[in-house]
C-alpha cells in the first residue's frame, strides 16, 4: 500500500472520530452528521468506502 493511501486511511479515521464526537455531544444535527461522513468519504478516499453505508440509521448512532 503507497503511503499517500496510509496517510488519507488515518485521516479519514480522525475525521471520522471528530464528526462522531460533534454528533454525540449535540453540537450537530444527524444531517450535518450524514453530509459531513459523506465529505470526509470524498476527502480522504478510504480503502472499504465502498463498503460503507452511503448514509446511517440515526437508532444506530445514538445507541
Amino acid at each position: 500500500m503507497e503511503q499517500q493511501k496510509i496517510i488519507d486511511e488515518v485521516n479519514y479515521h480522525k475525521a471520522q472520530a471528530i464528526t462522531e464526537l460533534l454528533y454525540a455531544r449535540g453540537m450537530i444535527t444527524f444531517d450535518e452528521y450524514d453530509k459531513l461522513t459523506d465529505l470526509n468519504r470524498q476527502s480522504f478516499s478510504p480503502l472499504y468506502a465502498d463498503l460503507l453505508p452511503k448514509t446511517l440509521e440515526k437508532s444506530s448512532i445514538q445507541s
